[in-house]
């Protein structure tokens, strides 16, 4: 359970007040608001939820939703959107479950006779005041051309007609400080992870693992960067390297991209115009094998349709293709070259000293521009690569599956989008489940912030249930009488 409370000024107080539909216009100001004040209340009453020993009405929840529909309204706009219709249903029946919710920890805290210090009481108090009063200043500096007694009492009503009141501000801090207390307290009775328990999340987290990675060569290499991830099961066919990342000038690794980006869409051009011909040729020869009557069918097709290429054509663009790549590639070839010589006298630097049996951490620590290879829980780990990974560079990919051996390291530098690469094969990675000692410490914290998670919740839900709550989201009015 979890309480937003935005603060209203700016854009979100013209998304509120589009929920408001009072009458602006009157001979006597003072009197109509009184007028609108007493229905908005009457409006507002509408019960929204019951349960053993009260009732919440729309008055109580308004500035929770507001709140909420204000903050999404925002989020969406962001991204081109709008809320709709089955949107504000949602946060209705959201913010009147939290108020069950709400009224079900207070009554838990009075039991276990637990309260908020002093100092937090007045915390909320001096936040209270300032939200409010922010959102009134913004409010009340928009209503132009009118008397201050007017302007003052409309900033009241526009307010209330979001549900922004200070009662309604004070008992929104309220209930989140209140939900830290008590969560608190919830999970603090949890202390320890049986043995059981921990073998149990352990075989759970092996079949979420293969679930989740056999098949997602990117998510399980995202995995192996995360310093938050505990991974229990390895797929097949991967192994550690690491690397010592020089970066060339911006414009000299440049030409190297754009060159084998020339020679890869000419590839891609070639090889589509092979398949132009041989779809052709199988089109060719399976009309001779119809017979006649359908190279009838196709010479009144052809009529009706504009002539296809002919193979002769076809064959045409395909050696103008060919004639294509060489110099294209030859592009590829000089642009990787003038790379490499633009960085060589750090490379030959770096591999004499590997040549002289330096370790390679350390080389990595000196010489190497990748963060990765500084920060952990990849400088430890380096990176886990196999023939069909996804997130690394194809051409980093293929330099680290070239190794041989373990220990091994590229003789040729390897260029990639990132820059050169000397890369270490460091180890094979042992394919299926990871042995529970060697994840323990991890899995252990994991598994206990789960379980005391798990209690607060399953106590929470106890707490709700035993109100036998009813809820009546249809009386939830969003927009006031004329």
């Amino acid at each position: 359970m979890r309480h937003a409370l935005v603060r209203l000024t700016g854009i979100l107080i013209v998304v509120m007040l589009v929920l408001t539909g009072c009458n602006l216009i009157t001979v006597d100001p003072i009197m109509q608001l009184d007028e609108d004040f007493a229905a908005l209340k009457k409006q507002y009453s509408g019960v929204v939820a019951t349960y053993d020993g009260g009732q919440i009405t729309q008055e109580d929840v308004m500035g929770s939703f507001t709140s909420q529909y204000a903050y999404m309204s925002q989020l969406y706009s962001m991204y081109g959107m709008s809320m709709n219709s089955s949107m504000a249903i949602d946060i209705e029946q959201s913010v009147v479950e939290n108020a069950v919710q709400n009224i079900a920890v207070a009554a838990e805290i009075e039991k276990r006779g637990l309260k908020l210090d002093d100092d937090k009481l007045a915390e909320i108090q001096a936040e209270t005041d300032e939200h409010y009063q922010e959102a009134y200043d913004s409010l009340y500096a928009s209503a132009t051309g009118e008397t201050d007694e007017v302007r003052a009492k409309r900033t009241e009503y526009n307010l209330a007609v979001n549900g922004y009141t200070k009662d309604a501000i004070y008992n929104m801090e309220l209930a989140s400080a209140n939900d830290e207390l008590i969560e608190q307290a919830l999970r603090d009775e949890v202390t320890e992870v049986t043995d059981e328990a921990l073998q149990a999340a352990y075989d759970e987290k092996i079949s979420e693992d293969e679930d989740q990675y056999a098949d997602s060569a990117s998510s399980f290499e995202s995995a192996m960067t995360s310093d938050d991830e505990i991974v229990a099961w390895m797929p097949e066919g991967y192994r550690t390297v690491k690397h010592i990342l020089v970066k060339p000038e911006d414009d000299v690794l440049s030409a190297v991209t754009d060159a084998r980006l020339a020679y890869s869409n000419a590839e891609s051009k070639l090889e589509d115009l092979r398949s132009e011909l041989d779809d052709l040729n199988d089109d060719d020869a399976e009309t001779a094998a119809e017979g006649e009557e359908a190279e009838e069918d196709a010479e009144d097709e052809a009529e009706a349709e504009e002539a296809p290429r002919t193979a002769e054509e076809i064959q045409a663009d395909i050696t103008a293709a060919e004639a294509e790549l060489e110099p294209l590639k030859a592009d590829v070839e000089k642009a990787e070259a003038d790379c490499l010589a633009s960085v060589q006298d750090k490379l030959d630097e770096i591999y004499a000293k590997i040549e002289a049996g330096e370790d390679f951490a350390g080389l990595i620590e000196a010489y190497g521009e990748d963060p990765g290879m500084q920060n952990e829980p990849t400088k430890t780990r380096g990176y886990y690569v196999s023939a069909n990974s996804a997130n690394w560079d194809k051409n980093f990919t293929a330099g680290a599956m070239s190794l041989e051996n373990v220990g091994d390291v590229t003789a040729t530098p390897v260029i990639s989008s990132s820059g050169v690469h000397i890369i270490r094969y460091e180890s094979d990675v042992t394919p299926g489940a990871v042995a529970l000692e060697d994840i323990r410490d991890a899995l252990y914290d994991e598994t206990l912030e789960n379980l005391k998670t798990q209690h607060f919740e399953d106590a929470l839900k106890s707490w709700v249930d035993a109100l036998n709550p009813k809820y009546s989201i249809e009386n939830f009015k969003l927009t006031t009488a004329e």
